[in-house]
């Protein structure tokens, strides 16, 4: 969205470029203010691409913001809007720094919004050209002149007076000849033996070859228009050739060409910066990707060690514990009264048993998640006598092996939750295959509820962290809704590939 600012303090003349705006320039967002102090105030606080300000206005003119521009190193390009009569200072506005002037009175005004176009076009080709000069110490000075008096009396004057500028002078046949090959020159100067039509068909081809090259226009008459003209086509300066002339063609010149240096560095040094910034951004996408990477290692790692806990449990400690209850009935066959012994036995059986579950449940590995989950939730009713609502849906492929895990521990997690801080409230579980191919999983309570983002933001919530990033790392994606005395809904979405067989 290109955004713009126009300052005007005719209502109608608003009323009317707003509607051009609004038809012809839907991408444009376009703001007005009605008086200079305004704008500066607003340009202050936002940037704006493009800036339009009426010539006359209260409080700040035209030319008074422009000033406060140029002492703020405010390079946002800025369209002078004149009224009739006004050319002189429009010639002064353009000569302050605006790129265009149009008058609000001609027929021109009416394509307001495509030289808004041209302007903000122009302007972010420069921002984005190359540029590898330094402020000069020296420059190629290219002087287009007819008349030979003119042209030694000029070249004299600066090897006299500015040996930093090397003038050579070349006739208009000569500059045309030259067009066909590469510029040499570092600044152009169109004399003033040329006649304005000249001048200008001159400035449109160089521009078209060239959008920065510094030029100044030397006019042997003080015609507004021609003025005008030369700025809109994009000249840095327009002198009428008079006593002191020379002088002052040469601290055009020395500006124009500190402007353009200074703009090339700054083009520079803003390329630098967004590859420096491109650069960071990839170290910081590679450094995140490398996390993510390392977390789902963990993660695998972490199901891989409560498998073998589990499998240990089971075959080592649980094979002893039923053979040691073996022996004990058979002591008690044989007259001796160990009841209390083989009771203990069967609760630290049991214990076992629920333990290795609760770390891998083998129901997991061996017949899917929806066996897994009926089990996790019948043993969640029992040990809290709670009651939970469950719907589950799933084909009867299985899903893929960390997707079945995930959801089993989403589910753990979130059961585990609602026992810890919402017991005894209504609490509803869904695990649904969507017709667009997710998997829905959803858990609900009517507990008390919390501050999501703070919980999340708290060291010690590991629970709620690592439920989020596992989603994740299983490619899905999580909400977490809650607050307080309405509740908690967890609900996550994961893209499905069905497939026959699963991995763990």
């Amino acid at each position: 969205m290109v955004r713009v600012l126009y300052a005007e303090d005719d209502s109608q003349i608003s009323q009317m470029v707003q509607l051009y705006f609004t038809s012809g320039a839907p991408d444009y967002r376009l703001e007005i203010v009605n008086s200079g102090r305004k704008c500066l105030e607003r340009m202050s606080q936002e940037r704006f691409d493009v800036v339009m300000v009426d010539l006359m206005m209260p409080e700040f003119d035209g030319l008074e913001v422009l000033g406060q521009l140029s002492a703020r190193r405010d390079a946002t390009p800025v369209i002078m809007v004149s009224g009739h009569g006004q050319n002189d200072l429009a010639v002064q506005a353009l000569r302050a720094g605006a790129v265009d002037c149009i008058d609000k009175n001609s027929a021109e005004f009416r394509s307001i919004v495509e030289i808004v176009r041209r302007v903000h076009s122009r302007h972010q080709n420069r921002l984005a050209a190359q540029a590898t000069n330094p402020p000069f110490a020296e420059a190629r000075v290219l002087l287009i002149e007819p008349l030979e008096k003119d042209s030694l009396s000029i070249v004299h004057f600066f090897k006299r007076n500015a040996q930093s500028l090397h003038v050579s002078a070349v006739t208009p046949e000569e500059f045309e000849e030259s067009l066909k090959f590469t510029l040499l020159c570092d600044a152009l100067v169109l004399g003033p033996g040329l006649t304005a039509e000249l001048a200008l068909e001159l400035l449109r081809k160089v521009r078209t070859r060239s959008s920065d090259l510094p030029i100044v226009v030397v006019s042997a008459t003080p015609r507004s228009e021609t003025a005008v003209a030369t700025f809109k086509l994009g000249a840095q300066d327009f002198l009428v050739k008079k006593e002191g002339y020379q002088l002052e063609l040469v601290f055009s010149l020395n500006n124009a060409l500190k402007s353009a240096a200074t703009a090339q560095l700054n083009i520079r040094l803003t390329k630098e910066l967004a590859e420096l910034n491109r650069s960071l951004e990839g170290q910081v996408a590679d450094r995140t990707k490398e996390l993510r990477a390392l977390s789902a290692r963990l993660l695998a790692i972490q199901e891989s060690e409560r498998r073998v806990i589990a499998q240990e449990l089971h075959d080592q400690i649980g094979q002893m514990l039923t053979g040691l209850r073996f022996q004990l009935e058979a002591g008690q066959k044989s007259g001796v009264n160990l009841s209390e012994a083989l009771q203990s036995t069967d609760e630290i059986l049991r214990y076992v048993r629920n333990l290795t579950q609760q770390l891998r449940p083998r129901i997991l590995d061996d017949f899917g998640l929806k066996s897994a989950l009926d089990w996790h939730l019948d043993l969640f009713r029992r040990q809290t006598t709670m009651i939970v609502g469950c719907e589950i849906a799933l084909p009867a492929e299985r899903l893929p092996g960390l997707l079945e895990t995930t959801v089993f521990r989403v589910v753990q997690e979130a059961l585990t939750n609602v026992a810890r801080h919402a017991r005894g409230a209504e609490t509803n579980v869904a695990v649904i295959l969507a017709e667009d191919g997710h998997l829905i999983v959803e858990i609900s309570d009517r507990g008390p509820g919390f501050d999501v983002e703070r919980a999340l933001s708290k060291r010690d919530s590991l629970g709620l962290s690592g439920l989020v990033e596992r989603v994740q790392l299983a490619g899905g994606r999580i909400e977490i809704f809650s607050k307080a005395g309405q509740g908690t809904r967890i609900h996550a979405e994961f893209p499905v590939q069905v497939s026959e067989t699963s991995s763990s």
